[in-house]
């Protein structure tokens, strides 16, 4: 079951644009095109701009940074636990996110702009999370 896809998300998807062509602290940094438009799907379509694939056990939901911010800990087949934002296109989805079910993250490596309090660094930009429950198995 797809519980977030980025295309899906165009209000985040205008949020980043904005904060990209506005500021210079903020967004992500245009390499391959602007985040979300056509040429940066086609970027992503031809490999320029390589999609990796993320799969692994829920181990633990809970809320994270101050208490607020959905998160969920993945752990891989070689025993790497990673850790993650719950996200949804639709808040009811929430409740999918279950300790013990299945889940893969497709995401793409992209940089934060280089005035971000992180300096560019390189981040993981999800693209579309899938949870398999064991009882669909």
């Amino acid at each position: 079951m797809i519980v977030y896809s980025l295309r899906a998300d165009t209000k985040f998807i205008e949020q980043v644009q904005h904060a990209t062509r506005t500021t210079k602290e903020f967004g992500i940094e245009p390499t391959h095109g602007l985040f979300g438009t056509k040429e940066w799907w086609d970027q992503i379509a031809n490999g320029s701009l390589p999609v990796v694939t993320l799969a692994g056990v829920i181990s633990k939901c809970y809320m994270g940074s101050m208490n607020d911010w959905p998160m969920f800990d993945l752990i891989d087949a070689q025993g790497e636990k990673t850790s993650w934002t719950r996200q949804v296109n639709a808040r009811e989805q929430d409740s999918s996110y279950r300790e013990g079910s299945m889940a893969e993250i497709d995401f793409v490596l992209q940089n934060s702009r280089p005035l971000a309090w992180s300096k560019g660094a390189e981040q993981k930009q999800v693209l579309e999370i899938r949870i398999i429950h064991p009882s669909t198995l």
